[in-house]
């Protein structure tokens, strides 16, 4: 069983839709169905009503949901402490900016200077659009 099949499968529970939850986990659509097929045949039951909208947990699915977001929060905190005895900075970043016209700024290069001095960092920005 591995973690990257567990997280594809708690993202599908919470987001009752392959589209979303392929989005949020950034694969395309395909891969999630492919991952999910595999811990289904990693635990020997299928975990989701395909077919319907939307996506439905079968009721091995809903017994594996809070298991599967231990096991998640468990090797985050494994992670986790390892980095804090290197001293890493790590964590999730996130960022929101709002671009208008004549303020510019170098912020692209500032994030990616960021990133490579903290590589234990994840970000993602959203960016609104602002006329005037």
């Amino acid at each position: 069983m591995e973690l990257r099949n567990l997280r594809h499968f708690v993202a599908l529970a919470e987001e009752r839709s392959f589209t979303r939850a392929a989005a949020r986990e950034r694969i395309v659509q395909s891969g999630l169905s492919s991952s999910v097929r595999a811990l289904e045949k990693d635990v020997g039951a299928r975990l989701f009503v395909r077919g319907t909208r939307p996506v439905r947990l079968t009721a091995a699915g809903d017994a594996l949901v809070g298991a599967a977001r231990r096991a998640l929060d468990a090797a985050a905190a494994a992670r986790q402490v390892v980095q804090d005895v290197e001293g890493t900075l790590s964590g999730r970043l996130r960022i929101g900016t709002i671009n208008s016209i004549g303020h510019t700024l170098p912020f692209n290069a500032w994030l990616a200077e960021f990133a490579h001095a903290h590589p234990g960092l994840t970000s993602s920005s959203s960016r609104r659009r602002r006329c005037g």
